[in-house]
């Protein structure tokens, strides 16, 4: 029976998007449930029996204000059978903040509401990591116990069978109580990868047992841990891997963990079956994998272990990170003496994770051993890997074996990609493009936009589609598939027939994933947010598993059609079951598009951040930072402060060891500071952290970053200056990347950089120099930018040098720079004021 919240929900839906009092037909209107950032491409699917008026309006929730009035156009492409008019809704040029629902008119039908802003994806990316740790075996934070502390006795391998080996630890894969290392050793590598791309979204709220309470290290950084510590023990030996605890005989019902009723030999609740992996078929009863190597598993927890040395070095925990290092290359090693596959293994039922591609896993072990060690072995193996998996994956089929093209996005094409040269680049490039390019193709056929086959796991494919967009992004700066992931993206939150996300409780006030597939809510009526369940599937998928049942009247069935289905239906195992890699892959693009995990929750919806460091304020409101920063040159010093002071504003000034040690910049200083403006770090020696064509490399050690910083910081005090908690800091050349952004923060400083778009830094360039513009014609193109800019020059912080070698000075035209802006409404602020003065 629904519990009275669904029902609620069901009926708050219908008479949300249902009513029309213009068609004689419901009117049913699917968006992205959680919202869009304001620069996302927008749109909604209108469908009803009938066809629809044109108009449609965008209307503040709360205010019934009309923000935005657009066309719904018919759409050409299949319907897939549901319903007789699709039509798209395209809201794009809305970038205003606020909390907004769609109207079509006449009639008055409404979406759901929903948000634009920086914080529309807020930080539900913590519910993610919530539902890890309730997939965690050994100890269960969520349920507060201890389970399968027996995991587990061998079979196969060189140990006599039944010999135990402790696998406790881990995670319960999905619904049930099985543990791969299969889909572990993806889900391990996924979390630190979404870390190490996107460090600043993470917050620190539990402990490494998952119990409420930080304890200094993200969390996501808990929970790959957690995975880490579970490979350890899966690998007891130089030449030893084991890859799975218990089979299919653990579905015998429902149970508490810390009372499995399951028997593998040594009587309920005790002992499970532990699998050694050897690269041969397995199988204990009639059911044999196709198993012929290790490398998948090997190469995968090598990337992991290898990552994993990386972060905890990092962080301090040298002899850690020195393990994990041992381990990556032990792994690899075997991988490589064992290329092929290990599947999982059945017992009584025909259904195994069949993976057969291994390559793309050898591939990222060996570029992350590269980047590790530098052994140049590894990178020429890396490049070998690399032409053998190509662009082989699911995006080029429609149909596809369970898990056969596991992990579903290669991650070592993008490891590999600063390591090589331009031509290998372009080559690994490609092989990205070849796959989105067939999505993108197939997208074409559906009103939905939607390029994934519908085999079983589909949210797993889509969500490998947007990270492979993001990737690919990432690489080579090209955004052509920028739109093609948002899609996928909404169709995951709502834009999709059944008006549902896919994530269980996400968010609490929609139509989410509630009667899913799992223990927790068959067994403690819990409904965990945060787990992406399997997704629809294709209508003969759904018809030839065997025990799938629904055990309730489908509250979907006006939206099933003859292509795909889904259904909320604890009977569905097929759709509907919550699983633990699924949902780490997801962390990354949850993070990606979420808001920063700032302590004060002042990024949440205000700051903009890029590459870890604030690049702009709130676009809400008329206020500008003037930037300067001050290196080697001074000749401009002492007209901007004189201008600042005829005008009236207060300015920010950012200064190197090398500025205040030339005659007259300590005095030049102390003034500054004595009249208001801010004073902060800009690096001692001004160093470059960063290759310009890699920046996700890093060119000086956190050790020797932060001596810089500091000693830079103590001359600014001494002078009056870097005041204020934190201490915001610009990085040398202005540019780095997130993991500078990350050790800033030891120094008590938080980084920020200039706001792209207006072209004000270049007042550096002397003639000669590729980026130089006539000075009349920066000030011209920032008032120019400014016109053009949806929020103008809202929140930005506005860079400029105190000196360069150019002739055509810049200082002189500040003032009119100044009067300008004024005239516009602008209000000059300190970079602290802009940003905000906590932490």
């Amino acid at each position: 029976m629904r519990t009275m919240a669904r029902g609620l929900a069901v009926v708050a839906s219908a008479l949300v998007v249902c009513s029309s009092g213009f068609a004689a037909q419901p009117v049913h209107i699917r968006t992205n449930q959680l919202g869009y950032l304001a620069s996302d491409p927008k749109s909604a699917i209108a469908f009803s029996e009938e066809e629809l008026a044109t108009q449609f309006h965008v209307v503040e929730v709360g205010s019934g204000r009309v923000v935005y009035a657009g066309e719904a156009r018919p759409a050409n492409e299949s319907s897939w059978n549901s319903f007789a008019h699709h039509y798209r809704l395209d809201f794009t040029d809305l970038r205003a903040e606020g909390r907004y629902a769609i109207r079509l008119e006449p009639g008055g039908a409404e979406s759901r509401p929903f948000r634009i802003g920086p914080d529309a994806f807020g930080r539900h990316v913590e519910d993610l990591l919530g539902f890890m740790r309730q997939q965690r075996c050994g100890y269960n934070p969520l349920l507060d116990m201890v389970c399968h502390q027996r995991d587990g006795r061998t079979a196969y391998g060189p140990r006599p069978a039944g010999t135990f080996v402790d696998a406790s630890g881990g995670w319960h894969d999905a619904g049930d109580q099985l543990k791969y290392l299969l889909t572990a050793s993806n889900a391990t590598a996924r979390m630190l990868l979404a870390y190490e791309l996107e460090p600043t979204k993470f917050a620190d709220h539990v402990d490494r047992l998952g119990q409420p309470g930080p304890n200094g290290l993200p969390d996501v950084l808990d929970e790959a841990r957690w995975g880490l510590d579970w490979i350890h023990k899966l690998h007891p030996e130089p030449d030893q891997l084991y890859h799975q605890v218990a089979d299919d005989r653990d579905h015998s019902g429902w149970k508490s963990p810390d009372a499995d009723t399951s028997d593998y030999g040594w009587g309920p609740n005790s002992y499970r079956v532990l699998y050694f992996a050897d690269g041969r078929p397995q199988g204990l009863k009639q059911y044999k994998s196709d198993s012929d190597g290790v490398a998948n598993l090997a190469g995968r927890c090598a990337a992991a272990m290898a990552m994993g040395h990386r972060v905890w070095k990092e962080r301090g925990d040298p002899v850690f990170a020195q393990r994990c290092l041992v381990a990556a290359r032990e792994l690899y090693a075997m991988g490589a003496a064992a290329e092929g596959t290990q599947q999982g293994n059945s017992y009584g039922a025909p259904y195994r994770y069949a993976e057969a591609t291994w390559a793309d896993d050898m591939e990222w072990g060996a570029a992350e051993l590269y980047r590790e060690t530098g052994d140049p072995a590894n990178l020429e193996q890396a490049k070998r890997y690399a032409r053998i998996a190509g662009d082989v994956g699911w995006m080029h089929h429609e149909q596809a074996g369970h898990y056969e093209y596991y992990p579903f996005v290669n991650v070592g094409h993008f490891a590999l990609f600063p390591h090589v040269d331009a031509e290998f680049q372009e080559e690994l490039a490609g092989y990205y493009r070849s796959g989105l390019d067939a999505t993108v193709a197939r997208a074409k056929t559906n009103v939905y936009g939607v390029g994934v086959p519908f085999i079983w796991c589909s949210n797993n494919l889509t969500t490998a589609l947007i990270t492979q967009a993001l990737l690919y992004e990432r690489m080579t700066g090209d955004s052509r598939y920028r739109e093609h992931a948002t899609r996928h993206r909404d169709w995951l939150l709502g834009r999709n027939p059944w008006g549902t996300t896919m994530f269980t409780g996400v968010p609490r006030d929609g139509d989410a994933p509630l009667d899913v597939h799992t223990g927790v809510w068959k067994l403690f009526r819990r409904n965990v947010p945060g787990g992406l369940v399997d997704g629809p599937v294709y209508r003969s998928v759904f018809d030839g598993l065997i025990g799938v049942q629904l055990n309730e009247a489908d509250e979907y069935k006006d939206f099933q059609n003859d292509h795909v289905v889904y259904h909320d239906d604890f009977g569905d195992y097929a759709t509907n079951e919550p699983t633990m890699d699924g949902t780490a892959g997801a962390i990354y693009f949850m993070a990606h598009y979420g808001a920063y995990a700032s302590d004060s929750g002042d990024a949440a919806g205000e700051l903009e951040i890029s590459h870890g460091a604030v690049v702009r304020g709130s676009a809400a409101e008329a206020k500008i930072a003037l930037v300067f920063t001050g290196g080697e040159h001074t000749d401009g010093a002492e007209e901007i402060l004189a201008t600042l002071a005829d005008r009236r504003v207060k300015a920010s000034f950012f200064l190197t060891g090398d500025f205040l040690a030339q005659p007259g910049m300590a005095d030049w200083t102390r003034r500054a500071a004595v009249r208001g403006h801010y004073v902060g770090p800009h690096s001692h020696a001004h160093p470059l952290y960063a290759p310009w064509d890699d920046r996700e490399r890093i060119l000086v050690t956190k050790q020797d970053f932060l001596q810089d910083l500091r000693k830079n910081l103590d001359e600014v005090r001494a002078l009056g200056g870097a005041a204020g908690d934190p201490v915001w800091f610009i990085p040398p050349y202005e540019w780095h990347n997130a993991r500078h952004a990350e050790w800033a923060t030891a120094a008590g400083c938080r980084l920020f950089n200039f706001t792209p778009g207006s072209g004000s830094h270049r007042d550096f360039a002397p003639e000669g120099h590729k980026a130089f513009l006539p000075s009349v014609e920066l000030v011209q193109g920032i008032l120019t930018h400014e016109q053009s800019e949806p929020n103008g020059l809202n929140g930005h912080l506005l860079l400029l040098h105190l000196g360069s070698a150019r002739q055509d000075r810049a200082p002189p035209l500040l003032p009119r720079l100044i009067d300008a802006l004024h005239e516009r409404g602008y209000e000059f602020v300190t970079v602290d004021r802009l940003l905000g003065r906590s932490r």
